[in-house]
């Protein structure tokens, strides 16, 4: 892993003090703050990243294994099933191509319907837990369960290389295809890697996997599974589904994410009608999967893989205490965080770190551990030899707190 010292860099600043009361501040950063487009993350030498403009709650929590939400996720595929069995046997029955479109058409609308119900419960669940009617292992139950439904209403949809599906049954008709990659790209929403890990606990196929979220005008999830950091975020604003041209999709990456445009291994895209581009690519840090709304000219569903020990990091300002050095690098809200603490000559001391004020682990035999973030203002600590390192760190966006709104901030954490 590349590292860089403290420098002017970007999107975290970090204050560090010794408990003995020694203290030593390195050159501090300007912070990137996010935006419409994606920004530079933890370094400049890796993928940018797509991020909330504004986080109303945000916390750690995992899925629950729901027996009533473990039913309707099974409930969902056995109905798409059904549904796809009634309807051969009723192409197959129909005496004309009018019939038959009309049959394929009324499987569209349900889709489509479907497609809206979903996303309707996810911002409902979204905007509980941004009020703090809900908490975050509750929203991560609710949206576990809404992404195994809305598996099984995109396998019923289907695609250009499905062999049984709308998307096939739709082929010899105008006008109805279009229509099927209008409700998938909408259907992407709702649908994502960490949601999928939390699908299947909601269901039992795995145990519990602690997660971050964070809620604001859209949601961002993100969780560490192994050694790949796994993110996702949706972006509601840059999706308005309006046709548009597709434009140039290389291009469209080459500008947004420069980074991965110069490290791609085998990209590709495919278009969803004239309504999004899916974008997709490995690189040597990880993979990127990005859709974009080609009447916004906007990332609305951003999905990365990490792998944390080829990820490069760039370390602000940290303090010493008795030969012993505590760096953390810059990371943003729900984002990968490295801790690094090493002795004089730079080899890595294994101690364990608090974060937040809960313990996240150990650093390993090279002095170093991976975690994620909070958002926010918080306290990441190393206990050598009596000596307590502090180092305190600003992650954007900043969910709310007591002091911002003179309540206590929403969620649970």
């Amino acid at each position: 892993m590349s590292r860089v010292r403290p420098a002017l860099a970007a999107l975290v600043l970090v204050v560090a003090t010794a408990a003995t009361g020694f203290a030593a501040t390195g050159a501090l950063s300007a912070p990137v703050q996010p935006g419409d487009e994606p920004a530079v993350g933890v370094s400049e030498n890796t993928s940018r990243v797509l991020l909330l403009t504004r986080a109303d709650a945000a916390g750690f929590e995992s899925a629950d294994l729901s027996v009533t939400d473990s039913l309707d996720a099974g409930h969902e595929g056995l109905t798409t099933t059904y549904r796809m069995e009634r309807l051969d046997s009723a192409l197959a029955a129909a005496d004309s191509e009018a019939t038959r479109r009309a049959l394929i058409q009324r499987e569209i609308d349900w889709a489509s319907n479907r497609t809206s119900a979903l996303a309707e419960r996810e911002r409902e669940a979204r905007e509980a837990y941004a009020a703090g009617e809900v908490n975050a292992t509750e929203y991560l139950t609710t949206v576990g369960s809404i992404h195994a439904a809305a598996e099984s209403v995109e396998t019923y949809l289907g695609d250009p290389t499905s062999v049984r599906a709308l998307y096939t049954y739709a082929d010899p008709y105008d006008g109805l295809k279009p229509q099927i990659s209008r409700t998938r790209a909408r259907l992407q929403s709702v649908l994502g890697p960490v949601r999928d890990r939390a699908a299947a606990v909601v269901q039992g196929e795995r145990g519990s996997a602690r997660m971050h979220v964070t809620v604001g005008d859209g949601v961002m999830l993100s969780t560490i599974d192994g050694g790949k950091y796994v993110r996702e975020t949706y972006r509601p604003a840059n999706l308005d589904q309006a046709l548009s041209g597709y434009g140039d999709p290389i291009a469209f990456v080459r500008e947004t994410y420069p980074w991965v445009a110069n490290n791609s291994r085998a990209p590709s895209y495919s278009l969803l009608g004239r309504y999004a581009v899916l974008f997709s690519t490995s690189h040597s840090h990880g993979e990127l999967e990005t859709y974009y709304d080609v009447s916004t000219e906007r990332v609305y569903v951003e999905r990365q893989h990490r792998r944390l020990p080829q990820t490069p990091v760039t370390y602000d300002s940290s303090t010493s205490v008795n030969n012993t050095t505590l760096l953390v690098s810059r990371t943003y809200t729900g984002g990968p965080v490295n801790v690094r603490v090493e002795n004089a000559t730079g080899g890595g001391i294994e101690v364990p770190v608090t974060l937040d004020g809960s313990d996240v682990g150990s650093t390993g035999e090279d002095g170093e551990l991976w975690t994620v973030s909070p958002g926010g203002e918080y306290e990441v600590s190393a206990e050598v030899d009596g000596e307590t390192l502090n180092a305190t760190v600003v992650a954007n966006p900043r969910p709310p707190t007591e002091e911002t709104t003179g309540n206590a901030s929403a969620g649970g954490t």
